[in-house]
């Protein structure tokens, strides 16, 4: 069996679109008789909204960084979620600091935003389908992660990265310009590994080949029989990975025609 994973943003998605050469080398990689997966930072529905209008479908997903496990049908294989206390208190403890905006990501309905300290005119194309809510409103509601925007602030985002870790016992990831906070043992990597026993499937029968740009693709990277950076990859991500490409369809059609 071969399985091939793929992160979103950065790897198969830039600005909103999926270039074409990677939607025609994901389907040639299906019909060739083996598994795309993806595996990315965000919740179902982001990844729902993501996919819209492009001529893909996964056979399994690790979303939330490895803290969701879905099918292609959607349904929920695995999940794990964090205690709303948490949530409550990096929303709370953060809510007035200049720089930022925390979101919160749920398995049942859309990506919640609990407080942006960022002018207005600021977006981002990670999370842009999302509800503007408080931590009370949404009580009764589980959240799998919490993804904190830093977008200009390099050293902020590093302070708040430690913190998270020292106050919490959760998994935390930074990326480029999010720190995503997940429940404990999530990560990219734990994700694929129980997809493979979930598939009855030892690993030493199945050739893993991923691909991501950024620091939360390090533990698949750390797990795969080969695996593939980019140019705009930090100089670690690009070592852990070994192999450096200009875009997924180059290194996806290596492997395809062997």
């Amino acid at each position: 069996m071969r399985l091939a994973a793929f992160d979103f943003d950065g790897t198969i998605l830039f600005d909103d679109d999926i270039p074409a050469d990677t939607v025609a080398a994901i389907r040639a990689w299906q019909d060739a008789g083996n598994l795309a997966v993806a595996a990315t930072g965000k919740s179902l529905s982001a990844a729902q909204f993501a996919l819209q209008g492009f001529d893909v479908v996964f056979d399994y997903s690790v979303l939330f960084t490895g803290a969701v496990i879905t099918d292609r049908a959607d349904a929920v294989l695995r999940s794990s979620t964090l205690d709303v206390e948490v949530v409550r208190s990096i929303v709370d403890e953060l809510s007035d600091t200049p720089g930022l905006a925390v979101y919160g990501t749920t398995l049942e309905s859309a990506d919640a935003r609990f407080v942006s300290t960022l002018p207005s005119t600021m977006g981002t194309s990670i999370l842009r389908d999302y509800r503007e809510v408080t931590v009370e409103e949404v009580a009764g509601e589980q959240f799998v992660g919490v993804p904190i925007w830093v977008p200009e602030d390099e050293e902020l985002k590093l302070r708040i990265h430690a913190w998270v870790q020292d106050t919490f016992d959760v998994a935390a990831f930074v990326n480029q310009t999010f720190i995503d906070v997940l429940p404990a043992g999530a990560s990219k990597g734990t994700g694929l590994q129980w997809l493979i026993e979930h598939l009855g499937l030892a690993r030493h029968d199945v050739e893993l080949i991923t691909f991501g740009d950024s620091w939360n693709d390090l533990s698949m990277h750390t797990i795969a029989d080969r695996s593939y950076a980019f140019p705009w990859s930090p100089d670690d991500v690009k070592a852990a990975a070994g192999d450096t490409i200009n875009t997924v369809a180059e290194g996806l059609l290596t492997h395809l025609n062997r």
